[in-house]
């Protein structure tokens, strides 16, 4: 049996996770592209980095702790994925790679349009209804797909939608 290799830096883990599917329309070329996204279940677990000690000892360091978060989640901005994930990943699309992004200045985890290879910001898919993976309703909602994948997950995110809104709604398998 392998053993899974930590990821150093993660920041979120779990003992499963989703691989959420939806389609939209890219902004460049205006046709239909498949999307992903990566969501966590409620017993996920997040890296609490507060540095401050308690009130007596400002000046120690407090040890690293991992928090059971106890919601759903949807990741964006990823900066890393453990290579078990990856793989998952491009059993999905090859179109959710690693790319570039001239508005954050660094490199992410993306969706790309499957037509003409533009990278699709996260920012329009995750931060601002209706995105992609924020619904604004129930039949909205009801388009994205979560596909549970019965593995380990670590991941480095900078972005963490916490308790989705709508996310009861998304068809599973």
């Amino acid at each position: 049996m392998s053993t899974i290799q930590p990821l150093p830096d993660a920041n979120v883990r779990s003992q499963t996770y989703y691989v959420a599917t939806t389609n939209a329309r890219c902004w460049h070329c205006d046709a239909s592209t498949r999307l992903l996204a990566l969501a966590l279940p409620h017993h996920h677990e997040t890296l609490n980095t507060d540095t401050q000690a308690d009130a007596g000892d400002r000046d120690q360091p407090t040890p690293d702790t991992w928090q059971r978060a106890g919601v759903n989640a949807f990741l964006f901005y990823v900066e890393q994925l453990s290579d078990a994930v990856r793989g998952h990943l491009t059993q999905f699309s090859q179109h959710f790679r690693l790319g570039r992004s001239a508005a954050t200045l660094s490199s992410y985890w993306a969706n790309h349009c499957e037509h003409c290879g533009t990278l699709l910001e996260d920012h329009e898919l995750h931060c601002e209804p209706p995105g992609a993976f924020m619904p604004c309703s129930e039949a909205a909602a009801m388009n994205v797909h979560l596909q549970r994948i019965p593995e380990p997950f670590e991941a480095v995110a900078a972005g963490y939608a916490c308790d989705p809104e709508f996310f009861r709604f998304m068809r599973r398998s």
